[in-house]
């Protein structure tokens, strides 16, 4: 040590209550999450890819075993449906798929939805209004 006096830490009680002046109260996660994801800009495209989760739950179990969510770009979600005949039926349901997309959202809408033939066909795609026991 050089013999300069150090300026003298806080100890004890003191030290506490100068901790405490600048103290903030916890927040939640996710209002926290939120504000940085508008911050750097993406919230939009983070809300849009919870598309991809919820797909299943929107379209249910019949039409999710012939289709999966291919990607998102922009407003856009591409799907690949397994089959013509299932590519002409969503086409028809387009506008009830993209209303219940948007359901409950302020954010991150859906803007489109764009169906593609998938290159392999699932082997549970039965034709639209078939069954999958018998001949329907």
């Amino acid at each position: 040590m050089s013999g300069t006096a150090s300026p003298a830490m806080p100890r004890g009680k003191a030290r506490r209550r100068d901790a405490r002046r600048g103290e903030r109260h916890p927040e939640p996660v996710g209002g926290v999450l939120a504000e940085l994801l508008d911050r750097m800009g993406i919230r939009e495209r983070v809300e849009r890819s919870a598309t991809a989760a919820r797909w299943e739950r929107v379209v249910g179990p019949h039409i999710a075993r012939v289709t999966k969510v291919g990607g998102i770009k922009g407003g856009t979600v591409f799907i690949e449906v397994a089959g013509a005949a299932w590519m002409t039926e969503l086409n028809m349901m387009r506008r009830k798929l993209l209303g219940r997309l948007n359901r409950d959202r302020t954010r991150g809408r859906i803007e489109r939805i764009v169906f593609v033939q998938s290159g392999e066909p699932s082997p549970t795609a039965t034709r639209p209004g078939r069954t999958e026991k018998g001949r329907g």
